[in-house]
């Protein structure tokens, strides 16, 4: 069964947000879509991790800018992982899941664009990934690089001016924070032929809300919940029902 819906950064409820069981956690439930995290190392590797610095999910310290990839893979991620490339994790989730990419803090690093764009023509899945980032700026840079690769811009709320920034970066995704997403936000997309992402969904309730939207992306933390509520069983029904009280 596919689940039409994005794994935020994996699996991270069971798994260590980021790492390659998050990811392969996500494959195996059958989702469409995952979601990761782009930094570069100092030796311009691209690597996958959410912040900027190592401290929170490793066993070492410091911005991840001043190691080199070989540095990187000295560290743990809750003992037994490693913080994974960008192309080891394309390689594990070709032909089988669609990518989201996130670029982070871009500023930090000259000529990410061109990097994460090399990975992705390396592995051969320009068709199966799209990239999203809060700075709009890297998403043109991106643009000039390809003409043929899926961006898409990250904002907190959608206002009309995204639309025509939409129409400048020709862009097919718009990744908005789900809190202030509604049906008018929703059927604007729609007539405008844009993928609407949503983030980060956890909460029943608001599942039930977009899962009368089919064409809207849900991104979730709690996939398994998320799956239920899209594909549920009588059985389950009474366990919703008490997480949604």
């Amino acid at each position: 069964m596919n689940i039409r819906g994005i794994g935020h950064r994996g699996y991270p409820v069971k798994y260590p947000e980021n790492t390659m069981s998050s990811f392969q956690a996500a494959i195996a439930l059958g989702y469409t879509h995952m979601e990761l995290d782009v930094h570069l190392s100092k030796d311009g590797v691209p690597v996958v991790m959410h912040d900027s610095r190592i401290d929170r999910m490793t066993d070492g310290t410091g911005e991840i800018r001043l190691y080199t990839l070989s540095e990187l893979k000295n560290f743990r991620v809750e003992q037994n992982e490693r913080i994974p490339t960008l192309e080891e994790v394309l390689l594990l989730a070709k032909d089988q899941i669609i990518v989201s990419i996130e670029l982070k803090d871009t500023k930090l690093y000259k000529g990410i664009e061109e990097k994460v764009y090399e990975v992705i023509q390396k592995v051969g899945m320009l068709d199966q990934v799209y990239v999203i980032s809060f700075n709009h700026r890297s998403l043109a840079i991106l643009r000039e690089i390809s003409k043929e690769i899926k961006i898409g811009p990250l904002v907190s709320k959608l206002k009309r001016s995204h639309f025509r920034l939409i129409e400048r970066l020709n862009a097919a995704y718009i990744a908005v924070k789900q809190s202030s997403v509604d049906e008018k936000c929703i059927k604007k997309c729609e007539a405008e032929g844009i993928q609407l992402v949503v983030w980060t969904v956890n909460n029943v309730e608001r599942m039930r809300f977009f899962k009368k939207y089919p064409s809207v992306l849900v991104t979730t933390d709690e996939l398994e919940i998320l799956k239920e509520v899209y594909h549920p069983s009588s059985y389950t029904n009474n366990i919703l029902e008490k997480i949604s009280v």
